[in-house]
């Protein structure tokens, strides 16, 4: 979706008028007007050209990439909202930013240079379309299936008639890795903002990525061996780098069969009978105790007996006791150390804490 110019490409020439010259001859005189008034090619900029634009570009253009920024921030705050579905929000870091250090840029817009010499003429004229990802927001997710509901939410958003956010290019990193391992989906979103400096949108990449994708290249040390950084991947690091981030798959998929699991056991919608069934299995009846809650989530709570035995209280649980058709977050009604009287469940898949009521507050 780039609007680069396209490299080798030229304006056809006038058609000649009928009966003026033969074929030959047509052919002669064009050859003879193209060698007469040759086109010079566009002056390739030195390196202190380079330096200079860049100052410039981030001189007039940083206020307009914070506030930017800004809003690319609360564009993903909706998205994780719609994603999660006022489900388990932490699934979702949305908090993460960088905007590029203008000497990185120019080293950058150097290696763009080198590989695309045809956008030399834009470093004096628009050096933000040779590096157009100067602002840069990252959204870290539990497992792959977050990870791609995500994008799918994202490019719903931009898709809305409702926003002037746009789209302007993918790259699946993830369906396609890089040759060094490296795993992620980039997005480069067109944020317009208001009272701009200079143009009155910017250009945002949105990079969506596991958690252990991320962790991928903090292991490897990726940001050394990356282009432009300052060693050269060996046969060794290259080959180490491309298990590692293999065996991270796997661990992702994994954790994706997990979460599938427990979104079974504890936002089911099985009714409340005299025999439970929790997950498709009949659970035993182990009495009624008392329990203080440990710790809280959106999806379930766990809490322990006098005994010591710890105890899953499932979202599904609280629904009941609130009459509720809707998903609701567990940690709304429950806090570390209430104490409840539960109904205690038990089978072969876990140990189920049922409260008999909620806990009263002021």
């Amino acid at each position: 979706m780039s609007d680069r110019p396209e490299r080798g490409t030229a304006p056809p020439g006038p058609a000649a008028p009928p009966g003026s010259a033969t074929t030959g001859e047509a052919a002669t005189t064009a050859e003879a007007a193209t060698s007469v008034e040759p086109v010079e090619p566009a002056a390739f900029p030195s390196e202190a050209e380079i330096d200079r634009a860049v100052d410039r570009l981030y001189a007039q253009r940083l206020p307009d990439w914070e506030r930017a920024r800004v809003r690319a921030q609360q564009v993903l705050g909706a998205v994780a909202r719609a994603t999660t579905a006022g489900g388990d929000t932490s699934r979702l870091d949305v908090t993460q930013f960088r905007i590029k250090d203008r000497r990185r840029a120019s080293d950058k817009m150097r290696r763009v240079l080198r590989d695309e010499p045809e956008l030399a003429p834009f470093v004096a004229t628009d050096p933000e379309r040779v590096v157009p990802d100067v602002v840069g927001l990252k959204v870290l997710c539990k497992t792959p299936r977050d990870l791609a509901d995500v994008v799918a939410a994202l490019r719903a958003y931009c898709a809305s008639p409702d926003t002037d956010v746009s789209l302007l290019q993918e790259r699946d990193y993830v369906g396609a890795p890089k040759d060094s391992g490296y795993r992620a989906f980039h997005l480069l979103l067109r944020v317009p903002i208001e009272d701009a400096i200079g143009d009155d949108a910017v250009s945002v990449e949105v990079q969506v990525k596991t958690r252990l994708q991320d962790a991928w290249s903090e292991l490897t040390h990726e940001d050394m061996y990356k282009p432009g950084g300052a060693l050269k991947p060996d046969r060794f690091h290259t080959s180490v780098a491309r298990a590692m981030a293999g065996l991270l798959s796997e661990v992702d998929l994994l954790a994706d069969e997990l979460a599938t699991e427990l979104d079974a056991r504890t936002e089911g919608d099985e009714e409340r009978r005299e025999t439970v069934v929790i997950d498709g299995e009949a659970a035993t009846h182990r009495g009624r105790r008392t329990v203080t809650v440990r710790t809280t989530g959106a999806r379930f709570a766990l809490a322990v007996d006098g005994e010591g035995r710890q105890g899953l209280i499932p979202a599904v649980r609280i629904k009941e006791l609130l009459g509720s058709e809707s998903r609701i977050d567990v940690d709304d009604h429950l806090q570390v150390d209430d104490v409840l009287t539960v109904d205690v469940e038990e089978n072969s898949k876990g140990l189920y804490f049922y409260p008999v009521s909620l806990p009263a507050r002021d």
